[in-house]
């Protein structure tokens, strides 16, 4: 990846209708990858850490920068209370969300990126197979 610039620099080319074709990854695609890893490593984290309310006092003590409030939570008929809400589980929900609106950008972008190239990007992630370079492709 070559960082933000290029990135920026990539999308821009997209809204003048004059990005060049990759035979890898383009800079936006590395920065999604990079963002759906990450965001995906978040969920799957905190949702680890929600599912054994012990786990949560492993971590290092954060400072606290929202008080939750537990007014008459004693659990509900499935057996969860208290370690289930509060701002670990917002962050859960948040990135759970997150990571579903990365997934549609993702899925945008390979359609935009296979039609103004005309080549099926989707089965180029499953075969590996790419048209071969032309001038002007970057490898």
């Amino acid at each position: 990846m070559k960082g933000p610039g290029a990135t920026l620099a990539y999308l821009g080319s997209i809204l003048r209708g004059g990005e060049r074709r990759y035979l890898g990854h383009n800079p936006a695609g590395a920065a999604m990858i990079v963002a759906l890893l990450l965001t995906l490593s978040g969920t799957a984290f905190t949702g680890w850490l929600m599912a054994e309310p012990d786990r949560v006092a492993m971590l290092p003590a954060v400072p606290q920068i929202v008080a939750p409030a537990w007014a008459g939570d004693d659990g509900d008929e499935y057996g969860e209370g208290r370690e289930a809400e509060g701002p670990l589980r917002a962050v859960h929900e948040t990135l759970a969300n997150l990571m579903l609106l990365l997934v549609a950008a993702h899925v945008g972008g390979v359609v935009v990126a296979s039609i103004r190239h005309r080549e099926n990007l989707a089965r180029a992630m499953i075969t590996g197979d790419k048209r071969a370079p032309e001038p002007g492709d970057i490898a």
